[in-house]
């Protein structure tokens, strides 16, 4: 068995649920240890040196076997999507955390890493955080062993934690998976192991490292092996550094880096290639970077597992949650780069009608398309990156009136997309979330909603067309609602419908005709009549001498084609869809 790398490890769970806390513990008792190496600042992680695990676990379970040279925790709290974050074949992580506040159990987002640790196959272990608060708890004096805090604590303590432990286990069953405290477990390939701890005295946290330092060297020998072959990393995010420019963070899970060494990279428009001029990561704690940027410290080699910093010409287009690896040669180059365009392609099956996803990686993207399919949510378009007006636009162009949405995942709406579509014009509705159940629930819940609407309409008699012209002197109040006089130039009007101008814009429904001062039910072609026009603003969104039109749903107009209309009716109907076209286009009304 050839030397062993640090195994990665990533923590997942609800919001609020004590991930940074986990986290501040670690690094802070990985700071106390005073072992050689202490702690190692990593780009998005927190290393864990073989010497500091020994030191930790020490008392706990026997040092003797340990072989791996130490753990690198990804930091989930700073990087919101890592449990989607992706590697060539498989999740980022050889290993993972599952949170679970002992009071809340398994909340919807921890639902939601279940279903990814299990479609990823990833071994995970569950911290049962926030134990000290529970009733009977006392705080040890020192690093005490976990079972000697649960014994020396007062009896309701132990029922407490145990039937809080017992009901995230009954959770688990429900995936399938069966659960057990730490030390109950007597086989891990059948079992996950549940470690109470509390983040703030640090209880527990040596049973869960070396759980976790167990899982690595039982399971994961073979992968976790050193590859002389070529590097392959994950690009976490872009960023500019100050002394250095564009950087792109980059997780490495295999092979080592140099500067000079030429790499391809998944590109947000395509994958290119481009050579390592320098490779950092921050500058430990009391040290000065001998020559290098302000607070960053430059690495003349790095092997993995770690997370480093990569300045490179044209690195600001690497695609957050895309795969860098390096080449030797034209031939590698060529392969490498025909086969991430091959996989970022792969990533969303797309269908012929769907909704469109956006989201900030790569992963991200991926693991939002598996539960559309899942939910048996088609999928027509999908990009890593903001929502834009042009996505919008795309959206609204799509004929299925379901499938106008966009699903946006851990990304902003920029600025020139968030104004409202145009009036009279079908919109397109928006989902924004950071958890990916969430933006499921909303848009399913929105769907069938609007299929309701849909039907409803479909089932009221069809709108007929028409238009008439606001004639000149003959306004007798401007808003609220508006009352003016018109002629009826074809068509027969009704009211009850809605009113649109020759751009398409809808701009008010006609709430009442009357002629001689007593109310009429139809207005026929050639006469004159008061018509009130709720919703009109006579001198801002209508005018004197404006011809306006009956706004035809385009559901109206295929069955219109198919009924017998007058003439003039028919010229009306020929004209709207011209109209509409325009603005909706060509193939509205088809």
């Amino acid at each position: 068995m050839g030397e062993l790398r640090q195994p990665i490890l990533s923590l997942l769970g609800h919001v609020d649920h004590g991930k940074t806390s986990l986290l501040d513990r670690i690094a802070g008792s990985v700071r106390a240890a005073h072992e050689a190496g202490g702690i190692t600042q990593h780009i998005g992680a927190i290393e864990v040196p073989r010497e500091t695990v020994l030191a930790l676990c020490r008392g706990v379970t026997p040092t003797s076997q340990f072989q791996i040279p130490g753990l690198l925790l990804i930091d989930t709290p700073g990087h919101r999507s890592f449990e989607t974050m992706r590697r060539r074949g498989g999740a980022l992580a050889d290993l993972a955390i599952l949170v679970v506040d002992c009071r809340e159990g398994v909340m919807p987002q921890t639902k939601e890493s279940i279903q990814i640790l299990k479609h990823e196959k990833t071994p995970f272990a569950v911290a049962l955080t926030k134990i000290d608060l529970l009733g009977g708890w006392r705080r040890p004096t020192g690093p005490t062993p976990l079972a000697t805090v649960i014994a020396h604590s007062a009896p309701e303590f132990a029922r407490s934690l145990d039937e809080r432990l017992y009901s995230v286990a009954q959770s688990l069953d429900g995936f399938g998976l069966s659960a057990d405290r730490f030390d109950r477990v007597s086989d891990f390939t059948r079992n996950v192991g549940i470690v109470p701890v509390s983040s703030k005295t640090g209880a527990g946290v040596p049973e869960l490292l070396a759980l976790l330092v167990g899982l690595s060297q039982r399971f994961l020998k073979e992968q976790l092996i050193l590859d002389e072959g070529a590097a392959e990393a994950t690009v976490l995010e872009r960023s500019e550094r100050k002394g250095v420019g564009p950087v792109a963070s980059v997780i490495l899970y295999r092979g080592e880096l140099a500067p000079g060494d030429e790499i391809v990279v998944s590109g947000r428009t395509a994958p290119f290639a481009t050579r390592i001029r320098g490779i950092y990561r921050p500058t430990p704690r009391g040290h000065r970077a001998a020559g290098g940027p302000s607070g960053l410290q430059s690495l003349d080699r790095v092997h993995a597992a770690a997370g480093v910093y990569l300045a490179a010409p044209g690195i600001e287009e690497a695609l957050p949650g895309g795969v860098l690896e390096s080449v030797r040669d034209e031939a590698e180059r060529s392969a490498a780069l025909d086969l991430l365009a091959r996989e970022v392609a792969a990533a969303v099956t797309l269908a012929e009608s769907g909704v469109q996803l956006c989201a900030d990686t790569l992963g991200g993207l991926e693991a939002l398309a598996f539960e559309c399919g899942e939910a048996k949510i088609p999928v027509h378009g999908a990009e890593v990156g903001p929502v834009t007006r042009a996505l919008l636009l795309r959206t609204a162009s799509v004929r299925d009136p379901l499938h106008r949405a966009v699903l946006a995942f851990n990304v902003p709406v920029l600025p020139d997309a968030e104004t409202d579509p145009e009036p009279g014009r079908e919109g397109v509705r928006v989902f924004r979330a950071e958890v990916i159940y969430r933006l499921l629930e909303e848009y399913l819940a929105w769907r069938t909603e609007r299929a309701g609407e849909i039907d409803r309409s479909r089932r009221v008699e069809f709108v007929h067309p028409a238009k008439f012209q606001i004639l000149p002197g003959f306004v007798f109040r401007a808003s609220k609602p508006a009352i003016v006089g018109i002629r009826v130039l074809a068509g027969e009007l009704k009211p009850g419908v809605r009113i649109m101008r020759s751009d398409g814009t809808e701009v008010a429904v006609l709430k009442s005709l009357q002629q001689e001062s007593a109310s009429v039910r139809t207005a026929a072609e050639g006469s004159e009549v008061a018509a009130s026009l709720d919703g009109a603003v006579v001198g801002r969104t209508v005018h004197e001498g404006d011809v306006l039109y009956v706004l035809l749903p385009e559901s109206s107009v295929r069955a219109l084609r198919e009924q017998t209309l007058a003439p003039s009716e028919r010229a009306v109907l020929d004209e709207v869809v011209r109209l509409r076209r325009s603005s909706e286009g060509p193939f509205w009304g088809q």
